[in-house]
């Protein structure tokens, strides 16, 4: 039927677009012999906590040590319990681990996929020190109502948003709602580096300052061998941030073409009663659309069919975190999270990216409505 190729991502694209001045950034980034900590990281780190409102960014290597590190500045450690998600990709699970930390799942809302704050308290135990949300496939989690448990509780909030950058909760953006968020800037996110990058927010100070010790050995501010606490390595090398230096003034028309991909695809597909479509926005909310994600019953079938069509699709995720076989010895009953379950067996992501035509919408959206017209 569908004769063009329509990948999941197109990162080539957006590379293409920009290559001049990306090259030209990291060429001077390369040839300033500046290559860790120097002025396009300092760049970075305030455009972006000025685009969100926040007053603290530290720029790190990756998502996942964006969590780590954030975990540990705010006081997580060995002992400690932190209730997150089991739907959401392994580095939520395992940077929760290398503090020392374990993690405590809780069910996910069936709607977006996210934490459901009504599945929270009871998880709550004396060892229960933070939550950690994550704003799955960029639609903000549930944040009022976590931020109320965790000010009942007194627990610490640190948000996953490597999904939803510029995603907004009540009017605010996600990684500014709970004590710090962590972002990834993996190259086929929202705002995507030329390989693994991330980023703590946070408005706390003394959070910033841990984290920008722990990033960089937990050295003590302005001493060259002293050093405050034990940290590690996890400093953004600066080309990458010469790099996303150059794409984040991109970053909202980006997000706003996301937003008008998905909004085709819901003109397209609200009549196809076998699709349920992606949870819409509320006034105050928005979302950044990571991914489009369907939820069907005939989900296989339905990848293949679009698969023989030459349209990109992906499963995220098909595997829940209790049932990964690095936490088979924490012997989970995956009775206890029904909503993941059925997630997990139904969901489906179809091809988004801002470069994405209403002809390359229309042709995806025809293959899944000839799928179903069988």
């Amino acid at each position: 039927m569908n004769a063009k190729n329509i990948p999941l991502f197109n990162l080539k694209e957006q590379h293409e677009s920009l290559k001049t001045e990306l090259n030209n950034a990291a060429l001077e980034a390369l040839n300033s012999m500046q290559w860790l900590l120097g002025p396009k990281t300092k760049a970075f780190e305030a455009d972006f906590a000025k685009l969100l409102g926040a007053k603290h960014c530290v720029a790190c290597s990756s998502g996942a040590s964006a969590i780590q590190i954030a975990l540990l500045a705010a006081g997580i450690g060995r002992g400690d319990e932190v209730i997150t998600t089991p739907f959401t990709f392994v580095a939520t699970t395992t940077s929760i681990s290398l503090t020392g930390a374990d993690f405590v799942f809780a069910d996910i809302d069936p709607h977006t996929y996210n934490l459901d704050p009504e599945r929270i308290e009871s998880k709550i135990t004396k060892k229960t020190k933070a939550i950690l949300p994550v704003h799955l496939f960029g639609y903000p989690a549930n944040m009022p109502e976590i931020l109320k448990i965790a000010a009942k509780h007194n627990l610490k909030v640190i948000e996953d948003c490597a999904q939803s950058h510029l995603a907004q909760c009540d009017g605010v953006f996600t990684g500014c709602l709970g004590d710090a968020g962590a972002f990834s800037f993996y190259p086929s996110k929202n705002l995507g580096a030329c390989g693994d990058a991330g980023a703590i927010i946070t408005n706390n100070k003394f959070i910033a300052d841990a984290c920008e010790s722990l990033r960089h050995s937990g050295r003590s501010a302005g001493k060259a061998y002293e050093y405050d606490r034990e940290g590690s390595t996890l400093r953004m090398h600066e080309i990458q941030a010469a790099l996303l230096g150059v794409k984040l003034p991109h970053l909202q028309k980006w997000t706003e073409n996301r937003r008008a991909v998905a909004a085709l695809y819901r003109k397209e597909l609200k009549d196809v009663p076998q699709v349920k479509l992606p949870p819409a926005e509320s006034a105050g909310w928005s979302q950044s659309y990571y991914v489009f994600t369907l939820r069907v019953k005939d989900r296989d079938a339905l990848a293949a069919h679009l698969k023989a069509n030459n349209i990109g699709n992906a499963i995220y995720y098909p595997v829940p975190l209790y049932k990964q076989p690095c936490y088979a010895n924490l012997k989970i009953n995956p009775a206890d999270y029904p909503h993941t379950e059925y997630a997990a067996k139904e969901v489906l992501s179809i091809p988004m990216y801002p470069e994405l035509s209403a002809e390359d919408v229309k042709i995806v959206c025809d293959v899944i409505k000839d799928f179903y017209g069988r």
